[in-house]
């Protein structure tokens, strides 16, 4: 007998496929919202803190390319943390222009408190590591194939 997968149509096949990508993305937020909120932070400064590592500077465009938001969202989420003392502006040497955006003390102290070694963030990180090389090199695939299909509109 013909199992529930082949009995389904391809529009089915894709529902579940979307909502199975819902389920993974609304449990994800779940654990970012939860991280965050613990911190005082919204989920964008805690991603900003993700971002940004404890030794370098990122330029507004970049953070806010990383993070995948807008120019004029990113221009508030950072002066928010600028204002909380988590992180800091300061112009490039290199190039006066450019304004460059970096952890403060206390800020690396909040990226230690959500992703470090007692964290809840990084024990559901670590979980990923249960699953095979393999695996994750065909999810990764997988998803850019998705990505690209879904940006040809």
């Amino acid at each position: 007998m013909d199992t529930t997968t082949d009995l389904m149509n391809g529009r089915q096949r894709a529902g579940v496929l979307i909502d199975s990508f819902r389920q993974v993305n609304r449990s994800m937020d779940r654990l970012w919202r939860h991280q965050a909120e613990s911190l005082g932070l919204t989920l964008v400064q805690l991603m900003v803190l993700r971002t940004l590592t404890d030794d370098s500077a990122l330029s507004l465009g970049a953070l806010a390319e990383s993070c995948q938001i807008g120019c004029s969202t990113m221009s508030g989420v950072v002066k928010r943390l600028v204002e909380s003392g988590a992180v800091e502006r300061h112009r490039l040497e290199d190039d006066q222009r450019t304004i460059a955006i970096r952890l403060t003390p206390k800020g690396v102290e909040l990226k230690n408190q959500a992703f470090g070694e007692e964290s809840c963030m990084r024990n559901a990180f670590l979980r990923f590591l249960d699953l095979s090389d393999n695996d994750i090199d065909a999810m990764l695939a997988l998803h850019q194939k998705l990505i690209e299909a879904l940006n040809r509109e």
